[in-house]
């Protein structure tokens, strides 16, 4: 190593120790030393023939330092009369002659190494935001792109002959995860237990021909045994799904009752008799599928068909878990109800029918068949959320993030699912902190806080994450 590059290491050095240069000095002295490396390099491929390691080191020295006239003309690129430099439109290749790669690429991850250890270092000095962290660390990729330990600092790892985000990587065995926890979960529920209607299903009006109970639910059905005990199941597995992703400290409040009206005549009686309900109110609620009833953690559901009551059903439990534990519902925070409940609805049951949203009231005509395709069923969510980030239409985190429920379109609940999928499978281990987080503050910050990005960066991340995801 030359005289000169030793001394600007030690003087680069020598500075952070003192703590006395400014933060924009001391990232030019980081970069000004590195050059005197790379240039050395350059000498190396050159005598080397490593014609095009020569060129990429070239590459490196315009991008840390962009006057470096040596540089530019090693790349062939032409001077304009401002000063300017232009880049050929064609720029020629070259090739590699020699064969010695492997002290090649050992020579330049010392490079790579030595910058890292000085920009860690200004990090570390100026207490950087890991926004800002993350900015500064993106150079280094110029000098070596396949190191793992810069490629580390963006949050990367390499899959095959590929770099992807560490949580792709994480993904794919938390899915396997989650689904082997769900299996089990269910299987573990106790038997219901055959139970008889009290004293308060009796004014009703409607005849309860499947009841049963495990420690968590009663299910009273006015329809067939199997669908009650499938509810009973499944919502029984949701309590501690929910707990077991979400870190949730408390149980549910109480047993929770869950009415299934199979029939129009059903529902309408029990509407009619169930107390504390307006005239208005009892007109409104039979217009929709199913509803939590008045002042109480109990639910009823009507829809037209059984998956859908499940699905409802499932949807209740995992709410009042959100707001019993986290003090957050669909009100405070639109999108992380409504993305999180969609997504742990579907690892239960496999189905994902129930919104709290309502969906576009307008829009073009693509949204409107959008929709249809989710709300049919029929359609591949993570892609679609996939497609639509990718054409720009998907909705921004900001944006997101401020939206309520009664103003959610297609593209908020997709974006909304795909972020809650993107953090059930990620980044499993930040839901708890995220969670609680959500219930104490704004849901922009709670994620900025959380996951240490910007929204622009998560938003940046998530499309990545889709692109990535198999």
């Amino acid at each position: 190593m030359h005289l000169r590059t030793l001394l600007a290491l030690f003087l680069l050095l020598a500075g952070f120790a003192r703590g006395q240069s400014a933060p924009d000095a001391d990232v030019a002295a980081a970069r000004g030393a590195t050059v005197l490396l790379l240039e050395e390099f350059v000498a190396y491929t050159g005598t080397a023939k490593l014609y095009l390691e020569r060129d990429r080191a070239w590459e490196a020295i315009v991008r840390l330092d962009p006057a470096n006239e040596a540089a530019h003309k090693g790349l062939k690129h032409t001077k304009n009369r401002d000063g300017s430099w232009k880049v050929p439109e064609k720029p020629a290749t070259s090739k590699n002659f020699g064969k010695n790669l492997t002290e090649c690429a050992r020579r330049r991850a010392e490079i790579a190494a030595a910058h890292r250890n000085a920009l860690v270092a200004i990090a570390e000095k100026q207490a950087l935001a890991p926004a800002a962290r993350r900015a500064l660390y993106d150079e280094l990729l110029a000098i070596d792109p396949d190191n793992a330990d810069s490629r580390a600092l963006l949050g990367e790892v390499r899959r095959d002959d590929q770099w992807v985000l560490a949580e792709t990587v994480a993904s794919k065995t938390r899915r396997g995860e989650l689904r082997a926890l769900v299996k089990e979960l269910v299987a573990a529920v106790p038997a219901p237990a055959k139970t008889e209607p009290r004293e308060r299903e009796a004014p009703l009006g409607v005849t309860w021909s499947a009841c049963f109970a495990t420690p968590k639910v009663r299910v009273f059905s006015s329809g067939d045994a199997a669908e009650a005990l499938n509810v009973a199941v499944q919502c029984t597995a949701a309590v501690e799904l929910f707990r077991r992703v979400t870190s949730a400290p408390k149980d549910v409040p109480d047993v929770v009752d869950i009415y299934l009206l199979t029939s129009a005549g059903a529902r309408d009686a029990f509407v009619a008799a169930w107390p504390g309900w307006s005239a208005e109110e009892r007109s409104r609620v039979k217009t929709w599928a199913g509803t939590g009833l008045p002042n109480e953690i109990h639910h009823a559901r009507w829809d037209a068909d059984g998956p859908k009551r499940l699905d409802g059903a499932v949807r209740h439990m995992l709410g009042l878990l959100t707001l019993y534990n986290y003090g957050f519902d669909h009100q405070k925070c639109a999108w992380a109800w409504e993305g999180f409940g969609l997504y742990l609805t579907r690892e239960l049951v496999g189905t994902h029918y129930t919104w709290y949203s309502t969906g576009p009231t307008s829009g073009d005509a693509e949204s409107k068949e959008l929709l249809g395709k989710l709300m049919m069923g029929d359609a591949n969510w993570m892609n679609e959320a996939f497609q639509r980030s990718k054409r720009g239409k998907g909705t921004k985190i900001e944006a997101l993030c401020s939206r309520p429920i009664d103003m959610f379109g297609v593209d908020d609940v997709l974006t909304a699912y795909a972020l809650a999928a993107y953090l059930l499978e990620g980044r499993a281990e930040r839901v708890g902190a995220l969670f609680t987080a959500l219930g104490t503050g704004p849901s922009d910050k709670a994620l900025a806080e959380t996951l240490a990005l910007t929204p622009a960066e998560l938003d940046a991340r998530l499309v990545r994450w889709m692109a990535e995801r198999k």
